[in-house]
């Protein structure tokens, strides 16, 4: 029988950190699975298979203070029990985060903006560096990139006192679940698409070009093909640009997923248009992406960048078209666990029988840097 008062859940580890409070959590997972992904912040112990074993010594030799509480982690949580446990007979003030990786999978944190009355919030979710955005206006709101369950934005647009009007994806993404229909069945909200967005299920078309009225705002549409084709950017006037995964704060989108060799060089050279598309746009514009190439830190701090210190930040922004297919192509990152699956379950709009945390784990691997 597991023991309650050894146990934390991502809620509550999400608030201390956020709160910035004395905290050290604790990964004792193999260093394989480390080195994949963790929790920003986290330090590491190489015991697993000590603590596997039963060995009683195994944090002999592991550094830590005992006058802040710790918060064991391992993939699900059962092994980080067996740790807690350990260290609670040595006197320490412990936790086992309940559910591991897997479940810090959905832990997230919000972060907001205003620019000239209109306000965004950024959804974070912690551990895969995703970001989903809510843009509200005068009693009315759009959700982009729903990457968690549909009640965490219902619950924000309530809070701001927001209908969602629209809800949409950048793209059809391939290392997470998306829940924008979800998300549109429960709100009522029209599930608008790019028209080349390849899904099953029914939705309402845009096109490049298009201008989307949410309470004063309005927002343009912007065909950016390359990381998939059907990539798509919102502009929110001359103030701010959603990037999905076109251009990111930290690198660009892949183009090779679901594309043999030929494509993928197709896809790279729409992927150099494409960001020159958006490096034309006025230089004090704020790029918001749909990832980070790391983890986000549960800060509150908006993960944003002006277009014109993204120029002089990434150098592969400066190079000729030739130049960049090339260099994509030697930088592509290892294939993400579980995509076709997850990027097929998004093409159908459900994911029925299938346990989104097991989907999910891993890290992000959506950026080249």
């Amino acid at each position: 029988m597991i023991n309650e008062d050894l146990i934390i859940d991502i809620s509550t580890l999400s608030e201390w950190l956020r709160e910035k409070r004395p905290v050290t959590v604790l990964d004792v997972r193999p260093l394989e699975q480390r080195q994949e992904w963790a929790i920003t912040g986290s330090v590491h112990a190489d015991i697993y298979d000590k603590l596997k074993n039963g060995d009683q010594c195994a944090f002999d030799g592991v550094p830590l203070n005992v006058d802040q509480p710790i918060v064991t982690v391992c993939a699900a949580g059962k092994t980080s029990l067996i740790a807690a446990k350990l260290l609670k007979q040595k006197g320490y003030s412990v936790y086992s985060l309940r559910g591991g990786m897997k479940e810090w999978n959905f832990a997230f944190d919000t972060a907001e903006i205003v620019l000239h009355g209109i306000k965004i919030i950024q959804v974070r979710r912690s551990s895969k560096g995703v970001l989903s955005y809510i843009i509200g206006s005068n009693g009315e709101a759009i959700v982009i990139d729903a990457a968690l369950d549909p009640q965490v934005y219902l619950d924000l647009a309530e809070v701001n006192g927001w209908s969602i009007k629209f809800v949409t994806d950048t793209h059809i993404h391939a290392d997470y679940l998306s829940r924008t229909r979800e998300l549109a069945e429960v709100s009522k909200a029209t599930h608008l698409l790019i028209s080349n967005a390849g899904v099953t299920y029914p939705f309402t078309p845009i096109k490049h070009g298009d201008m989307l009225s949410v309470g004063n705002a309005f927002i343009e549409v912007i065909y950016s093909p390359g990381h998939t084709l059907e990539s798509t950017s919102f502009k929110l006037g001359e103030d701010a640009v959603l990037t999905g995964d076109t251009l990111f704060i930290d690198g660009v989108g892949r183009p090779d997923l679901k594309a043999n060799t030929d494509e993928v060089i197709a896809r790279a050279k729409l992927l150099y248009h494409s960001i020159q598309k958006l490096l034309s746009l006025t230089p004090d514009i704020l790029v918001l992406p749909a990832h980070l190439a790391t983890t986000v830190r549960l800060d509150g701090m908006l993960i944003a960048a002006s277009l014109k210190s993204l120029k002089d930040k990434l150098q592969m922004l400066k190079l000729a078209e030739e130049e960049f297919v090339d260099y994509t192509r030697s930088r592509i990152p290892p294939t993400p666990p579980n995509y076709l699956t997850i990027a097929t379950l998004n093409k159908q709009g459900s994911y029925e029988g299938y346990n989104s945390a097991d989907l999910e784990a891993g890290a992000n691997r959506c950026a080249i840097a």
